[in-house]
């Protein structure tokens, strides 16, 4: 989960992480042997389980605040992005995000046509065979860095890529892919 630009991470996270130090410190120490005794050792136990109980929590909440922000972004299409969701619209129509979203689509691409050699089976992807023109089109699209996408276009291009029972990686040869991507494309452009 990329934490990145995400309002309050650093202050959810800084106790999780001092524990997690405290605990590595007093282990080092401990197994140095600067520090004798049993009670060192059951407050480095403590402090451990502390920073993973904390970090864990940490990050569910930062989880739920990002998919809050999906949700909300996934129905905004044109430029307007409410306050407290532009951090994640930033995130999401970054030079960063959409270069790898492009790379992705264009090694599925490539994984698609590739004949194996040796062992090593490839991916069966005949929706993206069947719209190769397509795929490499909505790459191209992300490539583009210098013209604006929406976030609600670039959540639909990461829901194709990631959603594992969508018309991406499904075993048809329908027009279920290219639809998406039409659509997919529709969403990315913005309102003008």
């Amino acid at each position: 989960m990329d934490v990145r630009g995400t309002p309050g991470a650093a202050r959810l996270l800084a106790a999780p992480v001092a524990l997690l130090a405290l605990a590595a410190g007093g282990g080092a120490a401990i197994a140095t042997g600067l520090v004798p005794g049993r009670w060192p050792g059951l407050a480095v136990v403590v402090a451990a389980v502390a920073g993973v109980y904390e970090l864990v929590r940490s990050l569910v909440i930062l989880r739920r605040r990002r998919r809050a922000a999906d949700e909300w972004l996934r129905t905004a299409t044109g430029d307007f992005v409410a306050a407290p969701y532009v951090w994640r619209a930033r995130q999401l129509t970054s030079p960063r995000e959409r270069r790898t979203l492009a790379r992705t689509l264009r090694l599925l691409v490539r994984e698609a046509f590739e004949r194996p050699v040796g062992r090593r089976r490839p991916l069966a992807l005949p929706a993206v065979r069947a719209h190769r023109d397509e795929v490499l089109l909505l790459a191209s699209r992300l490539e583009h860095v210098e013209e604006p996408v929406t976030p609600a276009g670039m959540l639909r291009v990461v829901d194709l890529v990631t959603d594992g029972a969508g018309p991406l990686w499904t075993g048809v040869q329908d027009d279920r892919l290219g639809d998406a991507i039409t659509t997919t494309l529709n969403l990315l452009r913005p309102a003008c």
